[in-house]
């Protein structure tokens, strides 16, 4: 199938935003809020526009991710910059086609090259872990809420998490 992966517009929030719920209905997991979360997180000061991608076909969007800044608060008070993947959206009719995969790998293609080196998300570890994320966890890196096994980190560079721990923020 063809497709493109652009940057998203202004104009297209509303259908993002229903490509988004639309798109977690059918998801693995989901809390059913994940695109108001993608609002909040556009409309607060860590949204970066240059991350927040939508895949097209025909003139349709498909597909959406948004990588924001957040950060792991260490044992020590200091916080460490790092992006969150939030939410990467397929519609069902799409799924299984690598749509999802390519907007992830063109995420982090542009993230890497704005400088970042890590990546956190909260999601399905059975899909995310093909993708080379790992669980958070075995890094020392929790959330105070969601549970472990959902929590998983990228990391663009070798050992760029090297001496991280704490309480990522998502």
């Amino acid at each position: 199938m063809k497709f493109t992966i652009r940057q998203e517009t202004e104009g297209e929030y509303s259908e993002i935003y229903n490509l988004i719920k639309t798109a977690f209905k059918t998801a693995k997991v989901s809390d059913g809020d994940e695109q108001e979360f993608t609002n909040r997180l556009r409309s607060g000061g860590n949204y970066i526009p240059g991350l927040a991608l939508v895949a097209e076909a025909d003139g349709r969007l498909i597909g959406h991710i948004m990588l924001t800044k957040t950060y792991v608060t260490q044992p020590d008070g200091c916080r460490f910059e790092t992006l969150l993947v939030a939410p990467l959206s397929v519609l069902l009719e799409y799924r299984s086609q690598g749509i999802g995969s390519a907007l992830m790998k063109e995420g982090v293609r542009l993230a890497k090259e704005m400088g970042y080196k890590t990546a956190f998300l909260c999601g399905d570890p059975d899909y995310y872990c093909r993708l080379e994320y790992k669980p958070a966890h075995l890094y020392d890196i929790h959330h105070e809420s969601i549970p472990a096994e959902y929590v998983m980190v990228y990391e663009m560079e070798p050992d760029s998490l090297k001496g991280v721990t704490g309480m990522i923020c998502m």
